[in-house]
């Protein structure tokens, strides 16, 4: 889904191998899905440095911050065509509260993760019916083929909701819902629980994906493989394919280091809800299981690429700024802790150094 996600284009030829979704197989190197060529989405003008920089080719300008321009709402379009969505996003309106909401969580941000959005995000762009669900990042490239940064959608329509709410709701949707149990997440104190911070933490998330992409520092659009080994964060969690492997095979899975002891781990699937494998009565085990591995969140565990971006984000809202990070299970007219933040346990001590160190290079990039 595009959930929380960055689009990766990169590595849509990896995922056709394993899908029936409506592909033709006409040309290997430019496949079909659903009436929409692959190529029509790379070559995409919104996926150039050229269409950001807006004629001014001496500098990257100024994150721009609106409702989403005719020619990304085109690139959307085919997206979701090809993707199997049917939603058809429109701008959001220009005199909309929601630009503000999003203007003050940017501003929001520590000094050290503000330098990294002005040098690699060049665009936040809002939209209505997204799609898929409420963020979305994609990469920008330069013209050697390289990631220049990324840019971000946002869904005004499916961002109605406080921090905490939002949090929950995300949480809940890799479960089956019950009506005698339930989660609640916290990721800010009561004072705190605003609309501006959930967008806060999902812009977290997606710029994550942008530095992953510029970085190099798992799989996301095609990697590199020399900047994947070097990075030194993708080992920690995953142990196949190999940072060397950049050829994925029809059949291969991406596997944790961590898969032996709870090998369901692949069957897990936000905003599934109730197509999801699993229930709420399953919580207590599978975070039991979690708080047993360095993955900071449950989301983290699904894949490199949401590993990276999670941890990124999860640090910089916890370490960084010193917000809070708690699930707990609740059932009857009690409550239990399913997790904490992690960041201050051995578990997560490796990661925590990698993620500092990328966070520190990241803000050195042009």
């Amino acid at each position: 889904m595009k959930s929380f996600q960055a689009n990766l284009i990169g590595l849509l030829l990896f995922m056709l191998l394993f899908t029936e979704h409506a592909i033709s197989s006409e040309g290997e190197d430019d496949p079909i899905r659903n009436g929409i060529r692959l190529s029509e989405l790379q070559m995409h003008p919104v996926r150039s440095v050229q269409f950001w920089q807006q004629g001014d080719k001496s500098r990257i300008p100024k994150t721009r911050i609106g409702p989403a321009p005719a020619e990304l709402i085109n690139f959307l379009h085919l997206d979701n065509t090809f993707q199997g969505y049917s939603e058809r996003p429109i701008p959001a309106n220009e005199d909309s509260e929601f630009i503000r909401d999003v203007e003050i969580a940017v501003s929001s941000l520590p000094d050290s993760v503000g330098v990294i959005v002005g040098r690699m995000v060049f665009g936040i762009a809002l939209v209505r019916e997204l799609g898929g669900g409420t963020g979305y990042m994609d990469v920008v490239g330069n013209v050697d083929g390289s990631a220049a940064g990324g840019f971000i959608v946002l869904d005004e329509g499916a961002l109605d909701r406080t921090a905490n709410e939002w949090a929950s709701w995300k949480e809940k949707s890799a479960f089956q819902s019950s009506a005698e149990q339930g989660l609640d997440v916290r990721i800010e104190k009561p004072e705190n629980d605003t609309r501006i911070n959930a967008i806060r933490y999902i812009l977290l998330h997606e710029l994550g994906h942008v530095i992953d992409a510029v970085v190099g520092v798992t799989q996301i659009n095609g990697g590199n493989t020399q900047n994947i080994a070097s990075s030194g964060f993708y080992s920690l969690s995953w142990s196949y394919p190999p940072p060397s492997q950049r050829t994925f095979l029809p059949g291969d899975t991406l596997r944790s280091r961590f898969d032996a002891s709870w090998p369901e781990r692949e069957t897990l699937a936000f905003y599934s809800f109730e197509n999801s494998k699993h229930t709420l009565s399953e919580a207590a085990s599978i975070y039991e299981w979690l708080s047993q591995t360095n993955f900071p969140t449950l989301y983290a565990a699904t894949s490199s690429a949401d590993d990276f971006a999670e941890s990124f984000a999860n640090y910089v809202h916890v370490v960084l700024d010193g917000r809070p990070y708690e699930i707990r299970q609740k059932q009857a007219q009690h409550s239990a802790i399913l997790l904490k933040s992690c960041w201050d346990s051995p578990r997560c001590a490796s990661k925590k150094m990698v993620v500092e160190y990328l966070l520190a290079r990241a803000a050195q990039l042009r």
